[in-house]
């Protein structure tokens, strides 16, 4: 005979329907037995954190895939649990999981624990929900909110050494043309970024637009190489913010500043069975590089931001030549909005 449950608001469910539901929701259930120092976690939950499910596991293996930087957190909310002398009675935590061949993953994990008769913990049990997706769109929006008036602020600079440019580069009877050629290459970037959800776009022809503005007439000074790749509107906006960064530092301190310096752009698809996408951009010729004892917000966009969207590692190399960035990130996070 199957046994009812009553809810909350008084709605008879049987075990399977509570089942159904949480396969539903995608809750991952795991238990805890504190005396064998030991875990077990369902289908779902041994998925989220890349463990065996339904088998007897050290505690410390779970642990071990909560990301570095959150531990300290987890670790003391943990104590705090199961410390009789500060009693919780649900720990509820949001935290990164770190898979040995996967991405970033954030889960929300909410735990109680049974004590005995002498307060010593005996049992736990937690649910786990996978809030990856929601995170990464949170981070996204902070990052876009940050870039609108980053960008605002750079849009003036970039525009003052447009100006300044054809002013010293240009008859007079042509600057106003040209002024207004710059202007609308830089429109049509803002366009591109701000494409509707769910397009594709030509990897060339966001790189190529991005750079367009700072090139200037001397079209060899700014290299593009790399096959056509069609991405998704997400990676259109970070990779184009990412070219944008790149050349407005350009522009301003580096390779671009001035009449002799070059850039490269080269990016490639890596690999058969897990390819990789990879991006490289390499200044050389322009004036001396320094870095800066603190790192600005496009250093943000270039590592964070690209880290957070793409699942991408990245190098930024100061090199005495020129500033020198490289990308990789998973193939498949170029095609997924």
């Amino acid at each position: 005979m199957t046994k009812d449950f009553k809810t909350p608001l008084n709605i008879p469910l049987t075990f399977e329907d509570m089942e159904l539901g949480l396969k539903v929701a995608r809750v991952g259930l795991g238990k805890v037995d504190y005396r064998a120092d030991t875990l077990r976690c369902d289908a779902l939950a041994a998925e989220f954190f890349g463990l065996d499910a339904g088998v007897e596991l050290p505690r410390a293996e779970l642990h071990a895939r909560i990301h570095p930087e959150d531990w300290p957190q987890v670790e003391e909310g943990l104590t705090c649990l199961l410390s009789p002398e500060h009693p919780l009675q649900v720990l509820d935590m949001t935290h990164r999981i770190l898979l040995p061949d996967g991405p970033l993953r954030w889960v929300n994990a909410r735990k109680q624990v049974t004590y005995d008769a002498e307060g010593v913990p005996v049992e736990g049990v937690f649910a786990i929900v996978d809030i990856t997706a929601r995170e990464v769109a949170e981070q996204r929006a902070k990052f876009l909110i940050g870039e609108l008036g980053h960008r605002a602020k750079n849009l003036i600079t970039v525009v003052s050494g447009i100006v300044r440019q054809l002013a010293r580069h240009s008859p007079p009877e042509e600057v106003a043309d040209r002024l207004l050629a710059r202007l609308a290459a830089l429109s049509r970037n803002q366009e591109a970024m701000m494409h509707d959800a769910g397009s594709r776009f030509g990897l060339r022809q966001i790189f190529t637009e991005q750079v367009k503005p700072f090139a200037g007439a001397a079209r060899e000074r700014v290299v593009l190489n790399g096959p056509d790749l069609m991405i998704s509107s997400n990676a259109a906006q970070i990779l184009g913010m990412v070219t944008h960064e790149l050349a407005t530092n350009a522009a301003k301190y580096g390779a671009l500043s001035d009449g002799s310096g070059k850039v490269e752009m080269t990016w490639s698809v890596e690999g058969e069975e897990r390819p990789d996408f990879t991006l490289s951009w390499v200044e050389r010729g322009g004036p001396k590089v320094t870095v800066t004892a603190k790192p600005g917000f496009g250093t943000q966009v270039l590592t964070k931001l690209t880290q957070a969207s793409l699942g991408a590692k990245t190098e930024v190399a100061y090199d005495t030549e020129g500033l020198a960035f490289k990308l990789r990130a998973p193939l498949k996070a170029l095609s997924s909005d």
